[in-house]
């Protein structure tokens, strides 16, 4: 599914009109001559659906993003503050990719640490944890791998910038991908239009999201469990900087003694020092 947008780069005037209870209709008017889209945001009942809503942001949210539910405190999506690249288009793609990566994050912080302490793979869970696995010297002891640390970062650096390249120009033309030659693999990057959601038989291989309404479904539920992703991953994060532990270890102190291994204990203990 295509998730239709009503910005624009070029956006000139913008009015916003209540409506009976319940609705909020925008208008949107385009510098260009264009014909006038105006469309309706439905307010459904409980906060799940509004949080901490603004006149403002509801004039331009206007409820057809996924995971749009008119929170926007700074202003970020308003179309007549967009400047360079950082534009409403972009920043919902951006969002939707860095919650894919969190939630690929979030795994790789607790996989290692936990198969290492059931002792799954060949490392204690001091060794297989995140801030002290995958370094580089000297700002780290580089574990065993298949080949030196050096050729390794340089390998995963020149497939990560092919990767990303590809990505960045079929946001800028979308389908274009599709008429580059590449080893006769040209189809597998033709995508659906929407940059975000490219589908096909890659990267939908089980046909989720058959119907406009499950597919919209789904992506709302990809973009709630990626944002509770990024802020476990900042958790993760200040947990190692505080306890210079993993998170499975602290997980485990927390639920042996859920009274003294918990944030306020951690940091009494680190003000202590």
């Amino acid at each position: 599914m295509q998730v239709a947008t009503t910005f624009s780069s070029s956006l000139a005037a913008r009015t916003a009109q209540p409506s009976r209870a319940g609705r909020r209709s925008s208008v949107v008017v385009r510098a260009e001559g264009a014909d006038l889209a105006k469309v309706e945001r439905v307010a459904k009942v409980g906060g799940l659906y509004k949080n901490f809503t603004s006149g403002q942001a509801l004039s331009y949210l206007d409820g057809t993003l996924p995971g749009d539910f008119g929170f926007d405190p700074l202003g970020l999506c308003d179309p007549e503050g967009a400047g360079g690249f950082i534009t409403p288009e972009w920043l919902s793609y951006s969002e939707v990719i860095h919650c894919r990566w969190a939630m690929l994050g979030a795994a790789g912080f607790l996989a290692p640490e936990i198969l290492a302490t059931a002792g799954l793979i060949p490392a204690t869970p001091e060794e297989a944890v995140w801030f002290r696995s995958g370094v580089i010297p000297p700002a780290g002891q580089y574990g065993k791998y298949w080949m030196d640390p050096y050729s390794l970062f340089w390998i995963e650096a020149i497939l990560m910038n092919f990767a990303e390249l590809k990505r960045w120009q079929d946001f800028k033309e979308p389908g274009s991908q599709s008429k580059q030659y590449f080893l006769g693999l040209e189809a597998v990057f033709g995508g659906s239009g929407n940059p975000a959601y490219p589908g096909g038989q890659w990267f939908n291989m089980l046909n989720l999201g058959k119907t406009p309404e499950e597919m919209k479904k789904l992506q709302t539920n990809e973009i709630r469990n990626g944002r509770l992703a990024m802020i476990a991953c900042l958790g993760c994060a200040a947990q190692g900087v505080m306890t210079q532990k993993g998170p499975f270890a602290n997980l485990l102190e927390h639920l042996a003694d859920p009274v003294s291994n918990n944030l306020l204990g951690n940091l009494a203990t680190i003000l202590k020092q």
